[in-house]
């Protein structure tokens, strides 16, 4: 039962022993290696700081007018006009906030489905990176499934996630489709 726990190492292609072998991911957690730390999950930043501004201020405004003028006697001793101006003002606030609350609603959709083109991309540098070995002794790193080394670059590449693969596999589709 204890044998079954234990999961056969593939031997260091270099020394050909498996005692300082063990996985890449092992390395990096114990913090016997940091040079090869796991792909970052890639995520779209979407600012929205300048709408959640803007539409703060127009509702506070708003809702100064509402309040203030309200309160003070009210509207009815003021000509007609002015009245109609400030309902429309307020209106006009009020549709504004809504306008770029779906602007920034739809601005973190398209950021979200961007992230979403990349994961497939970061599933594959996750795997490689769980797949790889580290020989402590000898100070590398192997593809088991190979008995090769590689090198740093070679190892960075496999855990890099391609931000512009997605982009040009989608117009390679389309162009397929014509």
């Amino acid at each position: 039962m204890a044998s079954s726990l234990h999961k056969v190492l593939s031997p260091c292609p270099v020394c050909q022993q498996t005692d300082q072998v063990m996985p890449l991911q092992v390395a990096y957690e114990t913090g016997a290696e940091q040079r090869f730390a796991p792909p970052p999950m890639p995520v779209a930043k979407v600012g929205m700081m300048k709408f959640i501004v803007v539409g703060f201020g127009l509702v506070f405004v708003g809702s100064f007018i509402i309040l203030t003028f309200a309160t003070v006697g009210g509207y009815g001793s003021w000509p007609q006009p002015v009245q109609i101006a400030l309902v429309v003002l307020v209106i006009a606030g009020i549709v504004t906030t809504l306008v770029l609350s779906l602007v920034a609603f739809l601005r973190v959709v398209r950021g979200d489905n961007q992230t979403l083109q990349y994961l497939p991309a970061w599933d594959e540098a996750m795997e490689n990176w769980r797949r790889l070995y580290f020989c402590r002794r000898d100070d590398v790193v192997f593809d088991p499934q190979t008995n090769k080394t590689l090198s740093d670059a070679a190892v960075k590449s496999m855990l890099t996630v391609n931000m512009s693969a997605p982009a040009q596999q989608t117009e390679q589709a389309a162009a397929s489709h014509q």
